[in-house]
């Protein structure tokens, strides 16, 4: 019984003094403890998504140098069909503009509007039988000026970098101006050889085609939100066409002057220079 007695109260002493230690471990400062609990020195966040860092709008322009490729076509003369060979234009000078929004951080789809400034060239026309005794209808100066609306779909690389090539491509409409550039041409006739000085006159100069093209280039970034964009332009403009009257010395009173040109597939080579602005 006494024994017993001695075995219970030393279990319970045993008991208190470990849980007494217990506490005090938790408790003392020295054990950090609850009273002096270890702080982190670096507290990590969870990372914001990468989308919010960008805008959703931006607008944009540029300006640009370039050449349309060499055309050819065919014409129609007082009901007789004529070739229109040797068009070669000179240097286009661009200029657009476009909004656009952002659908991810790397694809941008925006309604782009260029302007291409008034370019020269000549055509020779071929043989029209109906207009004898000409060899030809003569050498005529055109100029050409083509306005497009495009939808365009671009993907940039590398937008969180300050260097970020890009490429895309986008469809649309072209609005085309041809008129003269000038009103006279030199007839080459047969009987006998001679050359002759005629005039031209148009009624009806502007047509319309569907269009495409593709872009590539890189984008530096300035400064949040402002980038400087720079890159080469394919154009596909569709085709363009011009109603006209002709008279020369040659020409039989009464004679039918009605005419048509038509060029195919225009397409131009540019290098483009503009800036793009996001809108937070």
């Amino acid at each position: 019984m006494y024994t017993r007695a001695v075995f219970l109260a030393g279990s319970l002493m045993l008991a208190t003094g470990s849980s007494s230690a217990f506490a005090a471990d938790i408790y003392a400062p020295s054990a950090g403890g609850l009273k002096d609990p270890v702080i982190s020195e670096e507290i990590i966040l969870p990372e914001a998504s990468a989308f919010q860092e960008y805008a959703e709008w931006y607008i944009r322009g540029d300006v640009g140098i370039g050449r349309y490729t060499d055309m050819d076509g065919n014409g129609n003369s007082a009901g007789a069909d004529f070739g229109v060979n040797g068009l070669d234009f000179d240097n286009i000078f661009s200029a657009g503009v476009g909004f656009g929004r952002y659908i991810t951080p790397n694809i941008r789809l925006g309604l782009d509007v260029d302007y291409r400034h008034r370019s020269s060239s000549t055509f020779l026309t071929g043989d029209p039988a109906a207009v004898a005794p000409l060899t030809n209808l003569g050498t005529i100066p055109l100029e050409l000026t083509s306005t497009t609306v495009m939808l365009n779909a671009v993907y940039d690389f590398a937008p969180e970098r300050r260097w970020s090539p890009y490429v895309g491509g986008g469809i649309g409409w072209a609005f085309h101006n041809l008129e003269f550039n000038g009103s006279s041409f030199t007839n080459s006739i047969t009987a006998p050889p001679a050359l002759e000085t005629g005039t031209v006159s148009s009624s009806g100069s502007t047509s319309s085609s569907f269009a495409a093209n593709l872009v590539t280039g890189v984008s530096v970034n300035i400064r949040k939100g402002l980038f400087l964009d720079v890159g080469y332009k394919f154009s596909y403009l569709g085709d363009a066409g011009m109603n006209f009257n002709y008279t020369h010395p040659s020409l039989v009173a009464g004679a039918d002057t009605s005419s048509v040109i038509d060029m195919d597939d225009i397409m131009t080579h540019e290098f483009k220079i503009g800036l793009r602005y996001d809108l937070y």
